[in-house]
Parts: structure tokens; sequence; C-alpha cells
């Protein structure tokens, strides 16, 4: 997931379609643009006072790893449950439990009224007002699931929903995925084909029940070509899911939802062992099906949610406010925190400094910790700075730029790698606090291997021998290099380190700040040479890194810096196809090290730890997952 923040309609209005919920109160900012990712501000406040916004770093998404399903048998679990679906077979997609129906996305996705009981009003008393920042720099783009792509808008979806999978990260070295709204998951022998059972009795907080058709329709809706995201091309793990993309076909033809037996089949386009852990993903979480048939009005109207948070009101150039929802169903094992914090303010704020400086002033409880104030902070106040995170901070290259890309500008590029001296960034500009990093994918993913990156250490002689070699053979540079990043979000100084160290070679370059708002939309675009990209890991599987941000398939997605490879994509292929760890973990090893090494189309700076700042005297417990996700629910005030 993209390290920074974007949202552009705010998630409610004034209509009410369904339950007894009232319509969260919901306006819109002068905000725009397309997938901005970096920067970053939100101040959070427990306990009332005056709400401030923090700031924060980069948040990015990840998909690696490699989660192994159980093999042998035909449809055998891999978490929880006795129960073994027949999978293939004739079964088609329900409605309504009358086994046997289909039809079009409209029949199969008709709002039906729900069962449940709405969430209402949260108890008088329960939780104590508290105000948490997680937001980065600019009004967020995007709340509605199937539309983000930043880690802090994520904080808030994950907040709000609930995904058919769980990651649990206790041992960071070995994440565990596990049900949620799923009660069981089962794969078959050879990883073609998946079967989630939906636990009996989950719910929106309207009181709309949640079913197989559920998911299918939240996933036909994510899939339309006239609506679809820039995570959609997650849906070609599917089979028929590249056909509806295209809009070849009205419906995914390889899912299949039967309501009565409470099963959702999904047959793959290709084997794919770590499925389980992208259906966990917001692109995936279940949809209320009123929100399909005009799927762009969603976030303008009416949200409801699953998760432990609801949405009271959002201005998404000013604020967004959850409250708790009484109708969650809890976690895997059934814990819903009776206690946990009844709302939640997110504040949006100018930059991380002015965040941080509110936050100091008592005016949040939470913030984004800017890199400069990290030694201060961890004198004054609790952080997450002890927290090992699945995300990555490098420099991309624009491989359709004649400046800098395509195979006759590799040694400028080597160059480039070789010049920065990450250690002296990680020491001015972050105090010590990321650790430097030797290749894109992080450790803690499985399948992680040290030092692939053969171009990534300090070494100015050899930079300098590999521009000589770039001029002779006709290289010149006709202007300096722009190295393109988010104003107004702490990159300033990393560029100017940057820019010094390729001066000392002789590159010429200049720095090129962008507005945060528009920066990954001007980037998707090509206006771009060499641009500052940060990456969360959406899920812990090393295909998130490699598919996600440079597969060609990814190209309309998050690969900004046109990387065509056949080699590399082959190689990832046949990764995510493998339902052996070790094999799959060899593979992405190779494929990165094209990567870094043939292609220079990335240069790794450095691997994340967490980037929050708390009040510890109001907050006794502060839980963030090696995803960078703060686990609101999870919160504990100090007594």
């Amino acid at each position: 997931m993209l390290a920074s923040f974007s949202l552009v309609a705010a998630a409610c209005g004034d209509d009410d379609e369904s339950g007894d919920t009232a319509a969260p109160e919901v306006t819109t900012g002068d905000t725009g643009g397309g997938t901005d990712t970096t920067g970053g501000d939100t101040t959070a406040t427990t306990a009332g006072g005056d709400t401030t916004p923090t700031t924060g770093g980069d948040t990015t998404p990840t998909t690696g790893g490699d989660t192994t399903p159980t093999t042998g048998g035909d449809t055998t679990p891999t978490t929880g449950g006795d129960t073994t679906p027949t999978t293939g077979g004739d079964t088609t997609p329900t409605t309504g439990g009358d086994t046997g129906a289909s039809g079009s996305v409209e029949e199969i996705c008709a709002p039906t009224e729900g069962e449940g009981e709405a969430a209402g009003e949260p108890e008088e008393g329960a939780g104590e007002l508290i105000d948490l920042g997680t937001l980065v720099g600019d009004p967020p783009e995007h709340i509605d699931p199937a539309l983000n792509v930043t880690l802090d808008a994520y904080q808030i979806v994950n907040a709000m929903y609930d995904g058919l999978t769980e990651i649990d990260a206790t041992d960071p070295e070995n994440p565990e995925i596990r049900p949620l709204v799923a009660e069981t998951v089962e794969v078959n022998e050879d990883a073609t084909e998946w079967v989630f059972t939906i636990r009996e009795g989950s719910q929106f907080s309207d009181g709309e029940l949640i079913v197989p058709t559920t998911f299918q329709c939240a996933w036909e809706r994510a899939s339309d070509p006239d609506f679809a995201g820039d995570y959609s091309y997650l849906m070609n793990f599917i089979e028929g899911g590249a056909e509806k993309l295209a809009g070849e076909a009205e419906t995914i033809s390889g899912v299949t939802a039967d309501d009565e037996a409470m099963m959702l089949t999904v047959a793959m386009s290709a084997p794919y062992a770590n499925f389980d852990a992208v259906a966990g993903f917001q692109l995936f979480f279940p949809m209320p099906k009123s929100s399909i048939e005009n799927p762009g009005d969603y976030e303008n109207g009416m949200m409801v949610s699953n998760g432990p948070y609801m949405l009271e009101s959002a201005r998404t150039d000013e604020q967004i406010v959850l409250v708790r929802n009484e109708a969650w169903q809890g976690d895997y094992d059934g814990e819903t925190w009776p206690d946990r914090v009844g709302r939640i303010d997110f504040n949006v704020s100018a930059d991380p400094d002015t965040a941080y400086n509110a936050f100091e002033a008592g005016e949040g409880d939470t913030a984004l910790l800017p890199p400069a104030r990290a030694v201060e902070a961890q004198e004054n106040w609790g952080t997450t700075l002890d927290v090992e995170i699945l995300g990555s901070f490098h420099f991309g290259f624009n491989q359709r730029d004649e400046a800098i890309g395509g195979e006759e500008n590799t040694l400028l590029r080597q160059a480039i790698s070789q010049a920065i001296n990450r250690d002296d960034i990680n020491e001015a500009v972050y105090n010590g606090t990321r650790q430097t990093s030797t290749g894109i994918t992080p450790p803690g993913i499985p399948g992680f291997a040290e030092n692939l990156c053969e171009f990534c250490a300090y070494d100015p002689e050899a930079a300098q021998a590999a521009f000589d070699e770039w001029t002779a053979n006709g290289g010149e540079q006709a202007e300096p290099l722009r190295i393109q990043f988010n104003a107004d979000s702490g990159w300033e100084a990393v560029v100017e380190i940057v820019i010094d160290n390729l001066g000392a070679i002789g590159i010429q370059a200049e720095a090129d700040p962008r507005d945060s708002e528009t920066y990954f939309t001007e980037m998707a675009e090509g206006d771009c040479q060499m641009c500052r990209l940060g990456w969360y890991a959406d899920y812990p599987t090393y295909d998130n890194f490699m598919y996600d941000l440079f597969h060609g398939d990814s190209l309309d997605g998050n690969n900004f810096g046109a990387n065509l490879n056949e080699e590399f994509d082959q190689l990832v292929d046949e990764a995510k196809q493998s339902i052996d760890a070790d094999e799959a973990a060899v593979l992405y090893n190779q494929a990165e090290a094209i990567l870094l090494n043939q292609d220079i189309g990335a240069v790794p700076i450095n691997w994340y730890l967490g980037d929050q700042v708390y009040n510890d005297e109001k907050i006794s417990n502060f839980p963030m997952t090696n995803q960078g996700l703060i686990l609101y629910e999870q919160i504990e005030l100090a007594s």
C-alpha cells in the first residue's frame, strides 16, 4: 500500500438507504487528484479536548510472502472448522438461499431486507472520547475499500470493515492467516480453488446480514470497468476477473455463492497459494448490496460497515469521525473488546511538523512522528519506533523517460544507486531509527533474502566509474535530473542529501517537489523521472512487493515506473503459482535480483519502523501491527 494519504469523496451524505442507522453527516472538501500516498498529518486526541491532525510518513501496500495451503486430498481445510465443502461442480451463484439461482449482477445483487439488528447509538458513557490522527497531510481521497490506495486512509477503512480473513502477526517471522468473517477456509491440492464458509450472524451496522452473495456482489462492484480503482488488477487472480475488468464479461465467472450453504467458492485463474491472505485485503471487503447499483455514489451516501467502528461524519479536508459499531461480531476468537474506545476523531493537518507541534501542545493524543523529532519523542512520549514494519522506501525511475529510462541508461541508474549514502540519510534525517535496506522486500516477509542488491552499497568510486562509462557510450545530460517527491511531507532533507551525493560524481540533479494531492496521479501519467516511493505491505507476501509494484499486470495500478521485463514477470508468475514455499522464495529472490541488478528499476533506501507518537499518560496500550496498522479496538486508556 502506498505510503501517503488519498481520499476524495467523504463517506456519507444524507441518504439513509436502509436500517435504522442515521446517515452520517458528510461533506467533501475541495479535494481532487489521484492516488496520493505520501506525507500526511493527523493528530488524535483522547478524552475530549481540541483535536489536532497528525503528520506522517509513508504508507505502502504489500503483498508478499508465501503462505502455503494445506495439500493432500481434494479440498483441505486450512483454517478452522471441520467442514470440507465440495468445490467445483455445477454449483451456480445463489441469492437469498435459493440454491441454483443465477442471473445478471443486478438480479444477484438486488438489495435484500436484513434480518439483523442495527447498531444504534453507542451506550452513554461507554468508552472515553479519543481522537486519533493517522492521516497524512492531505485530505483522504477515498475511504471506499474498493478505491483507497494509501495506508493512512486504510487506517480508517480497516477500523470500519472486516474481511474474509485476517493476519495474525503475533510471531512476525511466521504470520498466520486465519478466518474472520469466514468461519473456515479451504483450498484444493493445487491451489486453484478456495472455499470460504461464511460465519452465521455476520451483519453490517444497519442490520443487513452478510452472506456469500454479499462478497460476490462487492467483488463485481470492485471489478466494474467504469468504477474500478488502482487495486482492481488483483481481480486478475480470479478466473474471469480479467474479462470482467476489460468489459468483456458481465460477471466474474470464477465466483460461486451459495447463501443457503453459506459457502463462497472462488476458482483461480492460475494456482495461487496466497489467496487466503489477499482475500482479507480491502479490495475484497464485503459491501452492502445497495452499493452496487450506483457504485460511485456509495462514498457520498450512507456508508455502513461490519468492523469494530462505523462512520459518524466526514469532511475529508477537516475531520472524519468514527464511533463504536455495537453490531460488530468480533475478531477470530469472538473478542469484541466491549470497553473499546467509543469515538475516534481523525483530524487532517497541513504537514507532519504542524501536527506534531499541536500534539505537543496537548491538542491531540496521537500523531504521525516526523523523523527529525524521533529522539525527543522517545524521551518524552510513547512511540511505535520499536515496531519493525513490513514497508520499504525507495526511489523509482520512469522507464519511458528518455533521460533516465531504458536499457541505454542502465549505467546511469547504477551510478545513482551507488552514489547515494543511505547510512548518512538514516542518521541525518531519521536519527538512526530506520534500517538501511539492501533490497525492496523487507525482513519479515516469508522468503526474504538479505543483500540481493549488488549496487546498494555506498561506493562513490564505483559510481563515478559507471557514470563515466555511460558518458563514454554517448550518454549526456541535457538538463538536470528531476527528483520528484510529495511536498510538505519531510522528504526535502532526503532529496538534498541525494542531490549532493549525485553532484559529487558529476550527475546534475534538482529537487522537484509536487503537490501531495496530485503526486501519484501525475506519476501514473508518466510525469516523473526519479520519484520517491514508499510501500507498506497489504498482506505479508513477497508478491505484494514484486507483483504489485513492478509486474507488467500492474501497469495501470502501482507500477508507476512502467517496469517491463518478461523474464521478471515469468519468475514472479511462477513463484505466485507455486504451492512450495521454498521454491517460491527462490523464484522471488531471482526476480528481485533482476529488478535491482539487471534493470536497476528501483533504488532501495531503507525499511520502515513504526512512526506514531502517543500520549502515554493517557494511553497505556497502543498496538500497531507490522503492516503499520493501528488496532483501534484494542487501544487501552490509562486508568
